[in-house]
């Protein structure tokens, strides 16, 4: 009896020696630290959906773990909420002199934060997180539900998904799912952006290896939440309008890495777009109020110049464009809102035809801009 105890308990510590970590809030599906959770799993929660030393593969979505057994968590649309993460060999979170603990980050990688309003089937990612991402020393990846969040209290198909791509060691893929109840007042649904797939064979065969930490310090505390994501994260807001598709209800298959198409009634082809930021544009084209493809012999007068100049200051990220400038970007914005990718399938940028001016944004993360009927949708290569 005793052998039998002590080799339960070395297995537990070579078990914890590597662990991962997991979602500490919202409070995951399968989580031990989880009062409401179906199931508690304390072996491999933290593993990724591949499978590990002791853990079987999981299934895709959420690991394939039940919902929870009574939903609690709660956000209302337009809160920001501090995400934190757990790792079983810190039970009681860090303290001063962890700093080099194995916690099993590999170095950081992508983070991304959605919803789901469809069990884990189409995703909408709210926030990303880039090289850093995770780390149980820090408790303020901060994440905004968008103001343009539709209720939804539906058990078992509202979810609040983290996923996460390491940037080293063996290529893996790891998500946690909360369960969660989303309080909002508008009526539309959200864009489909859909969450990095990869590493994760023969589901998501494509393999990605994404930046990791400037700290470098591998397994141990990183250097946290990047100002600049946290900046991009917190302005995000979703712009758009409702998708005009054919009368079908098949359904695209996503787990190539492409957007999911869902019937007409289950669509909106909403564009991410992003509020101004402080940096101003680079490129002498922009500086001069024009387009990088616009031609050299439609320069604006120095009054239109100047103008754009004007609004430059007040909105710094933007390029503006004349109407006047070309044939092209005339015919652009004769409808008020439109849409259009720059360099479809291959560029994040998209413009908008702003009153009167075409107005250039770009699509969140690593998506590209790819025409959509009469609109464009974002979506991962």
């Amino acid at each position: 009896m005793k052998f039998l105890l002590c080799i339960s308990l070395l297995f537990a510590i070579v078990t914890f020696v590597s662990a991962h970590s997991s979602m500490k809030f919202p409070l995951p599906r399968g989580s031990p630290l989880n009062p409401n959770a179906s199931v508690k799993d304390f072996a491999c929660i933290t593993s990724p959906l591949n499978g590990g030393p002791g853990c079987a593969p999981k299934k895709f979505p959420c690991g394939g773990y039940k919902p929870d057994r009574k939903i609690t968590q709660v956000f209302k649309a337009g809160q920001v909420i501090d995400v934190s993460f757990y790792n079983p060999n810190f039970p009681k979170g860090p303290k001063s002199g962890d700093e080099r603990k194995d916690q099993a980050r590999h170095n950081g990688g992508l983070c991304e934060f959605a919803l789901s309003y469809d069990g884990g089937i189409t995703y909408t990612v709210i926030a990303t997180y880039h090289e850093t991402c995770p780390d149980i020393f820090f408790n303020n990846w901060k994440v905004k539900i968008p103001k343009e969040a539709p209720s939804c209290d539906n058990p078992g198909k509202c979810i609040f998904s983290w996923s996460w791509i390491n940037a080293e060691g063996n290529p893996e893929f790891y998500q946690n799912c909360a369960d969660v109840k989303i309080v909002g007042t508008s009526k539309k649904p959200l864009p489909i952006i859909d969450i990095t797939r990869g590493n994760l064979p023969p589901k998501f065969p494509k393999k990605l290896t994404p930046n990791g930490d400037p700290s470098d310090n591998g397994n141990g505390k990183g250097s946290g939440p990047r100002k600049v994501d946290v900046k991009a994260n917190l302005r995000l807001h979703l712009v758009g309008r409702k998708s005009r598709l054919s009368n079908s209800s098949s359904n695209t298959d996503s787990s190539n890495g492409q957007e999911i198409t869902l019937a007409e009634d289950k669509v909106n082809n909403a564009i991410p777009i992003q509020e101004p930021i402080e940096e101003p544009p680079k490129d002498k084209a922009a500086k001069n109020g024009q387009s990088k493809n616009e031609p050299a012999k439609h320069k604006k007068p120095k009054k239109c110049r100047k103008n754009s100049k004007s609004k430059k200051r007040k909105h710094k990220e933007v390029k503006l464009v004349s109407v006047k400038s070309s044939a092209n970007n005339k015919a652009a914005c004769d409808l008020e809102g439109r849409y259009t990718c720059v360099d479809p399938d291959s560029s994040s940028a998209f413009t908008i035809c702003n009153n009167g001016k075409l107005v250039e944004q770009d699509c969140p993360a690593t998506s590209v801009c790819s025409p959509l009927n009469e609109s464009i949708v974002c979506k991962f290569p």
